[in-house]
């Protein structure tokens, strides 16, 4: 049998899958050589016929191989690769317009500097999503706990000041002079990385449930320090969504639906009643309350962006440029703002474009995770996906209007080199996700635990 197996196996390309497929055919074929002895067979004659059964062992194996290799999302990639010339043809539009030319020429030249900051970063992100995608996910999350740590670790740092540039009171940065990434968009790096986590504490109690909730809120609140609010509150959604998908999949032994209920009463009340809280007793920053204030009433300085927007939005057409100026009265309407640069310049089909393409480029990613058996693919997956779908649904509410000013950005769009890092990296991790959707069984760690216990086949 060890000999049919190793003839078989060198024929199977992907070594990842060799220990997994090995696991397989010999439950099989020692579940055969049982049935066999039953009856009235010695076990050497057993295990002779249970091994003819399984055919020519170099077939078995070309046959396997086609089936149990490394796959690309080749339609994922294809958005991927539209919307990146989006973004940069958007970015490369601003100074092409007529309000570009009416500016001072330091102001032209900050705007042609953007511009090509954004397409490095562009073609910068397009080498870490090919780097992560060659880097196996399940190695990130070996070390997911102490990936989490070091993020954690350096958002206690940025909260404390140790970092520099500070901005109104807001800490922007982690690292050292040119040495240096924004801290909101470091942090939410964590949201794919809870994934991992969440799968080291499957087929735990009570306990592990706990743990893995003090691992969802350890980063928010340090978000929410920073202070961040709407950044804490988008990795607070993903990560609740990912702890929910865990709880439904039975990871906890614990009641499931008790436990989803309570857990959301919880979200849905708690939140709000804390949030009113500091609101009502001054505790969070000035300029969070006044736009709050302002939202609200409609008025006051907090509302100038709001008021802007809506006043755009008025005579904005179906095709064509609406002649309101966005250059120079629209405050980071090349980041922030970006759909509603678009929209006034160009018209709302523009806008719907944009729109279809980034909701083509979530549908495909929640697609490649859901159509692989890996739990831990699913979970880490899942958490790319909706980092991404949140940040475009604050960023578009808050372009349009219906919401106040919020830190957000839209994925692949907005000005800002780690954001659009960020973006990138997380499709690389769904397409080393998809990549060995048909590599890894769906309980990667227990089987990987047999194989140590049981046996080890040398190829």
């Amino acid at each position: 049998m060890e000999q049919y197996l190793e003839t078989l196996l060198s024929q199977i390309r992907c070594k990842k899958a060799r220990p997994y497929i090995t696991e397989e055919l010999k439950g099989h074929m020692e579940c055969q050589i049982e049935d066999n002895m039953q009856e009235g067979m010695a076990y050497e004659e057993a295990e002779k016929k249970a091994v003819e059964d399984m055919g020519d062992p170099i077939e078995v194996g070309i046959s396997l191989d086609r089936i149990h290799k490394p796959r690309m999302a080749w339609g994922l990639l294809l958005i991927v690769a539209v919307i990146s010339f989006l973004g940069i043809w958007v970015q490369r539009s601003i100074c092409q317009q007529e309000a570009y030319q009416n500016l001072d020429t330091f102001s032209q030249t900050l705007y042609r500097g953007n511009e090509a900051n954004f397409m490095f970063s562009v073609v910068l992100g397009l080498i870490f999503m090919c780097v992560v995608y060659f880097l196996d996910y399940t190695r990130i999350a070996k070390y997911a706990k102490c990936i989490g740590l070091f993020i954690i670790t350096m958002g206690i740092l940025v909260v404390v000041g140790f970092f520099g540039m500070n901005i109104n009171g807001v800490r922007y940065r982690v690292g050292f002079g040119a040495l240096y990434v924004s801290a909101v968009p470091f942090m939410m790096l964590y949201i794919p990385i809870y994934g991992g986590i969440l799968y080291k504490h499957r087929n735990g109690g009570w306990m592990d449930f706990i743990k893995a909730i003090v691992w969802l809120m350890i980063p928010v609140i340090i978000t929410f320090l920073i202070p961040n609010i709407a950044a804490a509150g988008i990795m607070f959604i993903s990560m609740l969504l990912q702890l929910t998908v865990a709880v439904s999949k039975g990871w906890f032994r614990i009641p499931v639906k008790r436990t989803l209920i309570g857990l959301w009463t919880t979200v849905l009340i708690l939140p709000v009643t804390i949030f009113g809280m500091m609101y009502s007793f001054h505790l969070l920053r000035w300029y969070q309350e006044e736009r709050i204030r302002s939202f609200l009433s409609g008025s006051g300085d907090g509302f100038y962006i709001t008021d802007i927007i809506r006043t755009l939005l008025k005579k904005v057409q179906w095709i064509g440029n609406s002649e309101v100026l966005v250059i120079g009265n629209l405050p980071e309407f090349n980041s922030d703002y970006i759909f509603t640069y678009v929209i006034s310049t160009y018209g709302m089909l523009a806008g719907f474009l944009i729109v279809f393409v980034l909701v083509a480029l979530i549908l495909a990613i929640f697609g490649a995770v859901f159509r692989q058996k890996n739990q831990l693919g699913l979970l880490m997956g899942m958490g790319c996906g909706t980092l991404l779908l949140v940040n475009m649904g604050v960023n578009l509410l808050g372009a349009v209007g219906a919401i106040p000013p919020a830190s957000s950005f839209l994925p692949f769009f907005s000005l800002g080199r780690d954001n659009i890092l960020l973006s990138y990296v997380m499709v690389g991790i769904v397409l080393s996700i998809y990549r060995y959707k048909d590599v890894y069984p769906a309980n990667l760690k227990d089987i990987q635990m047999t194989i140590k216990k049981q046996f080890t086949i040398n190829i």
